[in-house]
């Protein structure tokens, strides 16, 4: 706190240092004061120094004078009047004798237009006059018009990408037109890189660009979707659309590793805010996620980071590549602006899923009842049988008997047969589709106010933020407000001081999700259940009275505070001291309700829970680092070299009681509970050293070599293993710098690339290198009538020999420019290969670890296995003008290839997505080697038996069971033995695909006409399968909702079969569904390819139009810019998936795992989106 207390005082103290000397205020009431005395007095109140000469000033003067809170010009005034004149520098206030009034200078209108090569009028360039402190700008039209106080001189024109116009202009020149040309040098635009700033054109490292522009005004909580197929290479799949929920998977190059643990992100890149690290994944216990913190609309741009030659300066923390993210400021002398950005939101699901309801679900559940007939042992044969009338069914009832199960043999009172027999009940002839009763229109606010400006020694950049989000799924929701302040002081010919300070608050209403999402229990929910009892209570815990009873809350609070000092030391050398703090607060709170409370209900299950957590995260960061630059027109040298230092601390603490007197909101607290208390807590803590190391080399704006090493120490392992070291090397050939490519003019840019180096990864929990020990644990001792006594036994088992994981990534790269840079290519080949993975290798349960969660966390942390990704990323844009018509389109696609090499000793595969259906209980993914990471496994589908000849003839026959206790009859699947034991085993899965995509893509395309700008944005994926959950609901007849057009696609046989026989639903014997039976005895939807489906899709992502209003018209009503948008965003999707969404990512819950990739559980959808904004600065 020592640290974030001096910060502040630095963040004071530049404000202060920006307060311009003559708005400082003066209180004087004197009589006959001497002059010094007056001055001296002036001093102390406004802290200025007041220079004169005492041969100009009468220093044995008297003064009086009456101020109140009057600005020093005013007080200067009453005491000097006309005789004298004052001029500010810093703080000092220099005073001078008047002098004589000089006589009027001539003044002259100078107007005109400018427009570039193609005659298209260019708004914004700015128009100065050379050598004075005097210019404009062209308004939409290319109009400029100034007034001087000379009658000639020269005005320099200039706008980026353009090359400087030089115009000389005197009292006889007419309306001037200007005709500005591209600048091939000018559009090589800055890059930001670790701890400092290139250009495209000089960079050797594989670095992406995404202009904050591009994000402008889309409305998303947090900015990792807003990347999603804008750079390629990166994958971004967002895995819930649950407000601020940010459940976002972003990779870079390939997933490199299992992520077993939760909490963990091994395959996340880093994130670094204006220079800053931050953690950028969701907590799966707070749900906490950092992106969403930041603001979207405050950003200037986003540079991502994807070879090791760019990022290994950030050592430890950069395995899985860099996304730094830069933030708005000010500039130096730019007149304060101010802008406001509002917009609302109408969003909506895309799309509900088809399901049977109202009558044709009774009918459907009548048929299914009446299809089903029950044989029973016939007495003189003793043999089973199947009844064939009513009349056998009512005599043989008792011993199982059944053909019509609708057929009620015993009349009970007036009731005979079934309620759906009843065709006049109203409830079932109307049954519940739960799903349009939880999805809701939902809305979002978005609002923004920022102010920008600077001065010649100062710069600001304030941002004030507001975004409100009501999800599409009832009692979702989500709200943030954030402030951001970036100032840059010039404190003198040498010392610079930038400061930032940044607060967010954000609230968060949690809907169950995952495996307990009311997604999924709607799947399985009956519909032709009664909501509501004959007491008005809800009948059970169906999805509505989950929603209606879900109080589960998280707030958050963020501070961040940075200080960066530059110091020049001398012409060559710059000095740069860098902090930066950041403290997160969080709560988390749920209620559980008793389902029962206003009935009877019985102790003690009956009770109500209150659960409460805290949690306090606290990271910090000091780095020091020295730069030497030199160059000539040869020669362009610099060496960074540098040490670094940071701290992490994360505490919780959380508790729970029962028992509150109702479910009444106002005994939402541990307090009002009585009964069951239970608490825990823990505090982790990491601290690391490093020093980094940077060598970058141009000879001739031709070759160019970059040399990085970073030298990292981290708590989190021994002594013996603490030390991990990374260098790289780079190198680039600017071709078309060479002489021989001097005299053509199609080919603007070409530079081939060649990188390699090698990262580190220790994002591990900080307690894996100990044993942990549980004390309260019992045994017995003793024969017979044996004793227990107290023990202690290991929970976890610790590894000390833990080491660094290493990444080593060799790359390829051609970045070509042609004409004029409106065609730009970039094509990239690399591979990344992950050594040492550490991960939990799974333990025998005769080790005495249970596994009953089925996640091996209490394994032991071990450097195991190797991971390959390599792949091929194209990007392409081509941007043009016809006249007013300008365009721009892009391209970009990566192919990623993952493979595990390597599993440690013995290459024992890894199983995850373990799924608790009844038919399934068993892990769905299997990470071996030579497959990728977390592929699916199981059984493969071979058809459906159309007789009962054919199951006898299959490897499903049950040899020497009675016909009718077969566990395989007509109807069921018949599954592949391919092994060819003549037996369906657990030897018999195989690999069925794999959830990481081959191919993902972006289209970016915008056009612009007059004061209209059109953007629109396609995203996609190809190559991905999903394990689509829901399969195994809707296609089921068990129980819940089954698709609508189910009857089309089950099996049904025909008479000529003595088992199954059917009635009343329409034969079918090419079918791609089983049988619908009332229980799955044959385990039809076991883990197979019949639930693995094609993940691929094309998203119209984004679709904003925007008008922008006139000059003519903003500045009568006193505006600098006023235009307005509409948009829609996930528009459009077009996929084979059937399920909600084909973007699928990890269930949600556990994005650290990535064995549970593609596992569709019904996540919260994403929602389609329309949205109506404003933008005005003045």
């Amino acid at each position: 706190m020592k640290l974030t207390f001096l910060m502040m005082c630095a963040f004071v103290f530049s404000l202060s240092a920006g307060v311009r000397a003559q708005d400082q205020m003066g209180t004087l009431k004197v009589e006959g004061m001497p002059f010094t005395k007056v001055i001296s007095e002036l001093k102390r109140q406004t802290q200025l120094d007041f220079f004169y000469s005492f041969d100009e000033v009468d220093v044995k003067q008297t003064i009086s004078l009456d101020v109140k809170n009057s600005k020093i010009d005013e007080v200067l005034q009453q005491m000097f009047g006309d005789k004298f004149t004052w001029e500010y520098i810093d703080r000092m206030v220099i005073i001078k004798p008047a002098l004589p009034d000089e006589p009027e200078k001539k003044s002259l209108r100078v107007k005109g237009f400018v427009y570039d090569m193609q005659r298209v009028p260019m708004p914004g360039v700015t128009v100065k006059v050379a050598g004075v402190s005097l210019g404009t700008a062209t308004d939409t039209r290319g109009w400029f018009a100034m007034d001087l106080p000379v009658t000639s001189g020269t005005l320099e024109f200039s706008f980026v990408g353009f090359k400087k116009k030089m115009v000389a202009f005197n009292a006889q020149s007419d309306t001037l037109r200007v005709i500005m040309e591209e600048d091939i040098q000018a559009l090589d635009e800055t890059i930001v890189v670790a701890y400092g700033n290139t250009t495209r054109r000089k960079s050797t490292g594989a670095i992406s660009v995404v202009k904050g522009e591009e994000l402008r005004g889309i409305p998303a909580a947090s900015i990792a979707t807003l990347l999603q197929g804008r750079v390629a290479g990166m994958d971004v799949t967002q895995m819930s659309g649950a407000p601020g929920g940010g459940g976002t998977a972003v990779t870079i190059r390939g997933y490199n590793s299992l992520d077993v643990e939760q909490g963990r992100r091994f395959s996340n890149p880093l994130w670094v805010v204006d220079g800053v690290p931050m953690n950028s994944f969701s907590s799966p216990i707070t749900g906490t996620n950092l992106l969403s913190d930041l603001n979207p609309d405050m950003i200037e741009s986003i540079q991502v980071l994807k070879d090791a030659s760019s990022a290994a300066i950030y050592g430890s923390r950069a395995a899985n590549g860099v996304i730094l993210v830069t933030t708005k400021k000010g500039k130096q002398n730019q007149k304060a602006t101010f802008t406001a950005n509002v917009s609302y939101t109408w969003s909506m699901l895309p799309e509900l899923p088809t399901v049977t309801t109202g009558r044709g679900e009774r009918l459907h559940r009548l048929r299914v009842a009446r299809d089903f007939p029950w044989a029973y042992v016939d007495p003189e044969t003793n043999r089973y049988k199947y009844p064939t009338t009513l009349r056998e069914q009512y005599d043989y009832s008792s011993q199982g008997a059944k053909l019509d199960a609708n057929f009620i043999v015993v009349p009970r009172n007036t009731e005979n047969g079934s309620m759906l027999q009843d065709s006049l009940n109203s409830f079932y002839n109307n049954s519940t589709n739960y799903f349009p009763i939880y999805y809701v229109k939902g809305k979002v606010i978005n609002a923004n106010i920022q102010t920008y400006g600077g001065s010649e020694k100062m710069t600001y950049g304030i941002g004030l933020g507001y975004y409100n989000e009501k999800g599409i799924v009832k009692t979702s929701g989500y709200e943030r407000f954030n402030l951001r302040m970036n100032l840059d002081n010039q404190l003198n010919s040498w010392l610079n001081m930038t400061t930032n300070m940044f607060y967010t608050n954000e609230n968060r209403n949690i809907v169950p999700e995952g495996s307990e999402s009311v997604l999924k229990k709607a799947l399985y929910q009956s519909p032709l259940e009664y909501l509501y009892n004959y007491r008005g209570n809800y009948n059970s815990n169906h999805p509505i009275a989950v929603i209606d009873r879900n109080h589960n809350k998280r707030e958050n609070h963020r501070i961040d505070l940075n200080l960066n000092l530059t110091a020049k030391l001398g012409k060559l050398l710059t000095y740069q001291f860098k902090f930066s703090d950041y403290l997160v607060i969080g709560k988390r709170s749920r209620f559980y309700e008793v389902n029962k409370l206003d009935e009877d209900f019985a102790m003690p299950n009956d009770l109500t829970r209150i659960y409460n957590r805290r949690n306090q995260t606290n990271k910090w960061e000091i780095n020091n680092l020295f730069t030497f630059a030199w160059k000539d027109k040869k020669h362009d040298i610099s060496v960074l070299l540098g040490q670094t230092a940071e701290g992490y601390k994360n505490s919780w603490m959380e508790g729970t009681r029962k028992g509150t007197a109702s479910n009444s909101s106002d005994l939402w607290f541990l307090s009002s509970g009585y009964t069951g208390d239970d608490a825990a807590g823990l505090d982790n803590e990491w601290t690391a050293l490093g020093f980094v190391g940077r060598l970058s080399y141009n000879f001739l704006d031709r070759y160019l070599f970059q040399a990085n090493f970073r030298a990292d120490a981290s708590s989190i392992f021994s002594k013996n293993e603490r030390w991990g070291y990374f260098p790289s090397v780079s190198v680039g050939w600017k071709f078309t710098s060479e002489p021989f490519m001097q005299n053509q003019d199609w080919l603007s840019l070409g530079k081939l690339r060649f990188g390699w180096g090698q990262l580190g990864n220790n994002r591990i929990n900080e307690l894996s290198r100990y044993t942990l020990l549980n004390t309260e644990k019992n045994y017995s001792f003793g024969i017979g009538n044996h004793r227990v006594y107290p023990g202690t036994t290991s929970i976890l088992i610790g590894n000390p020999d833990i080491h660094w994981e290493k990444t080593e990534t060799f790359n390829v790269g051609l970045d070509l420019g042609l004409f004029n840079n409106r065609l730009t290519l970039g094509l990239e080949w690399f591979t990344k290969l992950t050594t040492d993975m550490l991960l939990r290798v799974p333990v025998p349960l005769s080790t005495g670890f249970d596994d009953f969660d089925n996640v091996d966390d209490d394994a032991p942390m071990t450097n195991a296995g190797s991971v390959r990704n390599s792949g091929v990323e194209l990007s392409v844009n081509f941007r043009n003008k016809i006249k007013k018509f300008r365009y721009e389109i892009g391209f970009n696609v990566s192919y990623i290839k993952n493979k595990v090499v390597s599993l440690g000793l013995g290459d024992e595969p890894v199983y995850g997505g373990y799924l608790s259906e009844s038919s399934i209980l068993d892990y769905v993914t299997k990470t071996a080697v030579g497959k990728p990471i977390g592929s699916f496994f199981g059984y493969v589908t071979d058809g459906i038996f159309n007789s009962l000849d054919e199951v006898k003839a299959s490897a499903q026959y049950d040899a020497g069971k009675n016909e009718f206790d077969l566990s395989t009859r007509q109807g069921d699947f018949r599954f592949k033995d391919l092994n060819n034991d003549g037996k369906i085993t657990a030897e018999d899965r195989t690999y069925l695909g794999s959830p990481l995509p081959d191919f993902v893509f972006g289209i970016p395309m915008s056009f612009s006409y007059a004061n209209f700008d059109l953007k629109l944005f396609f995203q996609g994926q190809t190559g991905n399968k999903i394990f689509n959950v829901m399969d195994y609901y809707l296609n089921n007849a068990a129980q819940g909702n089954v698709y609508a057009d189910i009857r089309d696609k089950h099996w049904s046989g025909g008479e000529e079969y003595a088992i199954d026989s059917r009635r009343f639903f329409t034969q079918n014997l090419d079918a791609s569904v089983p049988d619908l039976r009332g229980s799955d005895k044959a385990r039809n939807f076991r883990a197979s390819d019949f639930m693995v489906k094609d993940g691929s899709y094309i998203r119209l992502k984004e679709v904003r139009l925007t008008y922008n209003f006139s000059n003519k018209l903003t500045s009568r009503w006193h505006l600098t810019n006023l235009s307005m948008f509409v948009g829609a965003y996930n528009l459009l999707t077009l996929t084979g998936y059937n399920g909600f969404d084909p973007e699928v990512g990890k269930v949600s819950g556990t994005e650290s795992n990535n064995l549970s990739m593609g596992v569709d559980h019904g996540n919260y959808p994403q929602a389609r989106s329309f949205t109506f904004g404003l933008n005005i600065t003045l």
